[in-house]
């Protein structure tokens, strides 16, 4: 063999485990801690004929507690999305959030969410809440089963359907954005706000970029996509908190935070 061939083997020896290494440590995430009283649970079920695993957080008290199903974004998984389930099952929600079957088939990923709130659906109120791509998707669910609020952390419509979608929603309904940038197709999900027919609350937090509303994030991501801010994904979780309590709980001071939103200098819209 070639020396030169040689020498390249060695490098390529040398560097992959490192690079596979660094993936790995690169993409991992940490639990969030449980308030007192949460609860976790794993479930693995068939839905649209697919395997799914879900995980479904439950608040210390579970009657009367709406659902809510939480949905991750493009590449990602349940894990990413985790955080969301934790913080909301400690205000009083149940939360399914499960690992979406497909990379690139929203239809199907469309069919998966909608039978999963049928399958935790009880006579409480249920909202859908999706990230990035996760937006479409649980629009795309909104469209097939009914339910009661749906929650756009910075969505993607990724091919256009969200947009037709949207048109046909009666639910209340929000859209919490990051600045316009590559990763959320320049701020597309303009085009599902003005297509959302009923009440919508919207706001874009001031410099967010895209996984700001993800929790938790890995660094590869960051390293993407750009880097979070603990205080601009706090006002993602406020709001979004707030938006699901006054609409799924009728509570008088989440609707008073709803709001106050226009005078928060920390929002752009």
């Amino acid at each position: 063999m070639r020396p030169f061939l040689l020498r390249w083997l060695r490098r390529l020896l040398i560097t992959t485990p490192l690079l596979l290494g660094f993936l790995y440590w690169a993409s991992r995430t940490e639990a969030p801690a449980l308030a007192a009283g949460v609860t976790k649970e794993v479930r693995h079920l068939t839905l649209a004929g697919q395997k799914v695993s879900v995980t479904l957080y439950y608040p210390a008290q579970r009657d009367q507690a709406p659902l809510v199903v939480v949905a991750h974004g493009f590449t990602r998984a349940k894990r990413h999305m985790a955080g969301w389930g934790a913080d909301l099952a400690a205000q009083g929600f149940i939360v399914a959030v499960p690992t979406q079957p497909a990379l690139l088939d929203h239809a199907l990923n469309g069919r998966v969410l909608a039978e999963l709130v049928v399958t935790f659906k009880t006579t409480h109120r249920t909202a859908l809440m999706g990230f990035s791509m996760g937006g479409l998707t649980t629009l795309l669910a909104a469209a097939q089963t009914p339910v009661d609020a749906w929650v756009g952390l910075d969505p993607v419509d990724m091919d256009g359907s969200g947009q037709k979608i949207a048109a046909s929603l009666k639910m209340p309904c929000a859209v919490l954005q990051a600045e316009p940038e590559a990763w959320n197709r320049q701020g597309n999900a303009s085009g599902i706000i003005a297509a959302l027919p009923g009440e919508t609350f919207v706001i874009r937090v001031r410099n967010a970029t895209h996984l700001d509303a993800e929790s938790p994030t890995d660094l590869l991501g960051q390293l993407a996509c750009g880097f979070v801010d603990a205080k601009r994904h706090a006002l993602f979780k406020h709001y979004a908190i707030a938006f699901l309590k006054a609409t799924l709980m009728n509570d008088e001071d989440a609707a008073k935070v709803l709001a106050g939103a226009v005078g928060d200098a920390a929002l752009t819209q």
